[in-house]
């Protein structure tokens, strides 16, 4: 309601501009959420917090991703492919 999206829209997969505002929207929050909660984590147990680290690294990227193709969401999934998520998960285990 806040974006004035249509639930038919949503359902139809009917793109708007007001649909692609509400996406832009719920990608920045769900990105200062992530960092909020990351910056919050002891450093010193960074070691037991890796598995964390790498999905936390994954939904980024995936976030990225759909952020890049448009919000295009409503009619087909976005992934990462299997490389790329292991790429995130050795870089981010290295990191951890």
């Amino acid at each position: 309601q806040q974006f004035n999206v249509p639930v038919a829209d949503v359902l139809n997969a009917r793109y708007s501009d007001n649909f692609r505002s509400m996406m832009e929207y719920q990608s920045a929050r769900a990105q200062s959420l992530l960092d909020t909660a990351l910056k919050e984590l002891p450093r010193q147990q960074r070691k037991s917090q890796r598995t964390l680290l790498i999905a936390a690294a994954i939904y980024r990227a995936l976030l990225e991703e759909i952020r890049l193709d448009g919000f295009r969401v409503l009619h087909e999934r976005v992934s990462l492919t299997p490389i790329r998520k292991f790429w995130l998960a050795w870089k981010t285990g290295i990191a951890a």
